[in-house]
């Protein structure tokens, strides 16, 4: 075990603490009508407790953060948050359901983020989970990136089919045509061409 110097010690507190703030304000972001039937819930709070707060926490405390990944790592985390801010600012209100329910938004969202991507809350997770990957290089954090990678892009997916099954199926299309899942879409048909 080591002993964090200052810098060290912040950055770890907000590597794990960024899971718990997910939970958090997701909680209260939102639409479900019983957390016992929404999957989705389960498997947020698994994932950000299991395979993001508590790992990296524990990794921080026996390994050093090299100065110049934790400058990278803290940029990284700057733009999740943020993302994650302006993706639930975009979205309050609208009843957004969690992930792997079987809510489906009354309307389309194409404002904010959703302009140029249309799942910018997973991509921020991606983007906390890759935060810590790049501060602490390690084989548990590779495999936490990862499996989190392949777990929010199903959720990603299975978001898409409910929503193509959905009344806003016609819309839906139009809308992935011209957005990217995760990237920003530089097609023909992207906003603002």
């Amino acid at each position: 075990m080591i002993v964090p110097t200052v810098p060290q010690g912040l950055l770890l507190f907000l590597l794990g603490g960024v899971f718990l703030y997910f939970l958090q304000a997701g909680g209260r972001t939102f639409y479900y009508t019983d957390s016992a039937s929404e999957p989705g819930a389960a498997v947020g709070q698994l994932s950000f407790l299991a395979t993001g707060t508590i790992p990296i926490w524990f990794l921080g405390l026996h390994q050093a953060i090299p100065w110049i990944n934790g400058i990278a790592a803290a940029l990284l985390l700057a733009l999740s948050v943020a993302l994650y801010e302006w993706a639930r600012q975009t979205i309050w209100g609208r009843r957004f359901g969690l992930g792997w329910g079987e809510h489906v938004p009354e309307a389309l969202c194409a404002t904010g983020p959703y302009r140029y991507i249309r799942h910018p809350i997973y991509l921020s997770y991606l983007l906390a989970f890759l935060a810590a990957l790049i501060a602490l290089p390690h084989w548990l954090t590779a495999t936490i990136f990862f499996a989190n990678a392949a777990l929010f892009t199903y959720a990603a997916v299975d978001d898409e089919k409910k929503l193509a099954a959905s009344p806003l199926a016609a819309e839906y299309a139009a809308y992935r045509e011209r957005t990217g899942m995760f990237l920003p879409s530089f097609s023909r048909a992207a906003p603002g061409r």
